[in-house]
């Protein structure tokens, strides 16, 4: 695994909120592709699953802290660092990151460019269904937990809604079922924690603010 360097193309106006918020949900994404590689030290997958396994997924406190000790487990050296900015029309963030998970981030952004309506559509249906269905409050985390047949049923179909609509590989897939052990309504709360960072990118991409294409740099 070795750090390449790589470009963010921008393009238009940004303001520093705009910035800041593009920047954290890339780096929210890189953490989770990160995550499902393959070829992961033993330790540091091992650490990686129990991040995985430790949340109840009952709010935002979830969430935050997922993708954020998802990202610290990223050795320093392979966390994606900015090299060079260019602020012009068309400019340009260079980094230095892992291309293999810049490729997966890119990947995942432009699968959901691809559909963007049907995709907010989607994700909607599933947080109605989701309350309906009384899965908002439960806690994830809770070994002895039991889900009636309805409930397994619902997260299943729309967990693969959600691989689809990220256009997941069979790599991915199975990896995020042996880091969540099978549990279908984790996978589901993960992938709806994923795609409220995928959308907003998405949609700067498609107004053509920014390029999440992980271009390899020539820059000199």
């Amino acid at each position: 695994m070795q750090a390449t360097k790589t470009k963010l193309r921008l393009d238009g106006h940004w303001n520093l909120e705009e910035l800041s918020e593009a920047t954290k949900d890339y780096l929210q994404l890189y953490g989770f592709v990160y995550s499902l590689l393959p070829n992961l030290p033993t330790a540091r997958r091992a650490e990686v699953d129990h991040i995985y396994g430790k949340f109840p997924w009952r709010g935002g406190f979830s969430t935050v802290n997922f993708f954020s000790q998802l990202f610290h487990k990223i050795p320093p050296k392979l966390r994606p660092e900015v090299k060079k900015i260019r602020y012009s029309s068309p400019g340009f963030i260079e980094l230095q990151e892992l291309l293999i998970v810049a490729i997966g981030v890119a990947a995942i952004v432009k699968a959901v460019c691809a559909s963007l309506n049907f995709a907010n559509d989607t994700y909607r249906g599933i947080q109605r269904g989701s309350a309906e269905h009384k899965l908002t409050k439960i806690d994830i985390s809770n070994k002895e937990l039991e889900l009636t047949q309805r409930q397994l049923a619902f997260c299943d179909a729309q967990v693969e809604k959600l691989l689809k609509l990220f256009n997941f590989s069979a790599e991915q897939a199975a990896a995020l079922d042996e880091k969540t052990q099978g549990n279908p309504a984790m996978k589901l709360k993960i992938l709806l924690s994923v795609y409220r960072r995928v959308e907003p990118l998405a949609k700067k991409q498609l107004e053509g603010k920014i390029q999440v294409t992980a271009e390899e740099s020539d820059e000199a």
